[in-house]
């Protein structure tokens, strides 16, 4: 009994002094949390929308003893909410787009330097569909306080960070977590939004618009989505990073058009299978698919088959981080690109072009298959001709179905050209799933690199 009391004893005062250590350290992290919480009080807002939405109506009409079905259009109005935040003195607000899309009249409520609440009229200004973002102007002049956008610092996973907003319409909220992953994807009502800050700090639907804000009170995101399955908070919130707003919102402040970068490459990660065929000691980089006839990929000298290994001196390791690239850029940026032609690494530079102009797809690429000799691999049923072999059909148990189907035409396994009977059976003999085999194949007009392996 004694020895466990002076165990206890010493485990005490061992403790007491790390207690007293890092006292001033959460001290000190309190008061920052009230300084942003206070900085972010008075210029985020709650942002109020009305739509106005027509229903059809079929009525019957009674017209001498007959029934006559008339249409008529009924005409209501509805009502929604979120948050948004001040990004200058002028009285800016940032907000996302879904909380004002169709709104025919939007008010936004602040709280002044005495935190009584002050309503004002806004009107939209632009937006940005497929950002979700969308820049609002408060009607009435004069200075008011406002927040800045963070498009340097590099975040980080474990990063602590405050959402703040009015979540079911409820006054000012605020709320704390840390970046819980980065680059995450999220399909918002049938689109497909990429690059987004995970956080677990409370976000409920009121929330949309408002800041995510590190530890300075700068905002490095917009509050946009949840992932949950009751549709309140369930520790997946995401926000737009600031770094993807900030060239939209420049031209959004000076009046501009939206305008985004363009290549024209359509590009596909390089899994192991692709990388062991094409030689390369990992897997890194993007292959390029296709590259539009007269883009700026095409003047650059870029063709189908190079590896793109890093842009800009940033890494590629996803057909994402190459899109990224482009996407965030305004057409005429020179890039400087990595890649890897025909087992040779070179240095491209290339002029973006603008993502709005048309992307023919250039010449098509299918081909007929003259007739010739036939042969099955792996339940594969093929036809060989000069341009490639075509699939016949895939018999019951292929390990293929899934990946080929009916009509595609191979022109390459493995890096052989298939143009004949005699370089498919070449081909294809040198071919195994258990290691891994890469399809190049033309379907529907469209070429494609197909990566298979298969344990059995």
């Amino acid at each position: 009994m004694k020895k466990s009391f002076f165990i206890l004893a010493f485990l005490i005062a061992a403790a007491c002094p790390v207690t007293a250590v890092h006292a001033g350290v959460l001290e000190e992290l309190q008061e920052t949390y009230n300084t942003v919480a206070a900085k972010a009080s008075k210029a985020v807002v709650s942002v109020q929308v009305v739509r106005e939405e027509a229903q059809k109506v079929v009525e019957p009409e009674y017209f001498f003893g007959y029934v006559i079905p008339q249409e008529r259009i009924y005409r209501h109005q509805t009502a929604g909410i979120g948050s948004g935040v001040i990004i200058n003195s002028r009285g800016y607000v940032l907000t996302n787009y879904h909380v004002v899309e169709d709104a025919v009249d939007i008010k936004i409520t602040m709280k002044d330097e005495n935190g009584t609440e002050k309503t004002y009229m806004a009107g939209s200004v632009a937006s940005d569909p497929a950002l979700d973002i969308a820049l609002l102007k408060v009607k009435e002049g004069g200075e008011f306080p406002f927040l800045e956008l963070n498009y340097s610092e590099k975040l980080s996973v474990g990063n602590m960070v405050m959402a703040v907003g009015y979540p079911f319409g409820f006054k000012q909220t605020v709320t704390s977590g840390i970046i819980s992953a980065l680059n995450a994807k999220l399909p918002v009502n049938g689109k497909r939004y990429e690059h987004l800050i995970q956080t677990d700090a409370a976000i409920n639907p009121g929330n949309s618009g408002g800041p995510l804000l590190n530890l300075k009170g700068e905002v490095i995101g917009i509050n946009t989505a949840i992932a949950s399955p009751s549709g309140a908070f369930a520790g997946m919130g995401f926000a737009v990073p600031s770094t993807e707003i900030k060239p939209v919102l420049d031209d959004m402040l000076a009046g501009r058009k939206i305008r985004r970068g363009w290549l024209g490459v359509s590009v596909l990660g390089i899994d192991r299978i692709i990388a062991a065929q094409l030689g390369m000691p990992k897997a890194t980089g993007v292959i390029v698919n296709q590259v539009v006839y007269g883009s700026p990929a095409w003047k650059a000298g870029i063709e189908r088959g190079d590896i793109i290994i890093a842009c800009n001196d940033s890494e590629i390791n996803s057909a994402d981080s190459m899109v990224l690239q482009t996407f965030s850029r305004r057409p005429g940026e020179k890039i400087t690109l990595e890649i890897i032609h025909n087992g040779k690494r070179k240095t491209v530079k290339a002029v973006l072009g603008d993502r709005e102009q048309s992307e023919n797809s250039g010449e098509n690429d299918s081909a007929s298959v003259s007739d010739s000799k036939t042969a099955v691999w792996e339940g594969v049923e093929l036809e060989a001709g000069p341009s490639g072999a075509k699939v016949m059909g895939l018999r019951s148990g292929s390990g293929l179905k899934g990946h080929l189907m009916r009509g595609d035409i191979i022109s390459s396994v493995n890096g052989v050209k298939i143009n004949s009977s005699a370089t498919l059976k070449k081909a294809f003999n040198s071919a195994s799933l258990r290691e891994g085999v890469l399809f190049d194949i033309v379907r529907n007009g469209h070429p494609s690199y197909i990566s298979v392996q298969s344990a059995r």
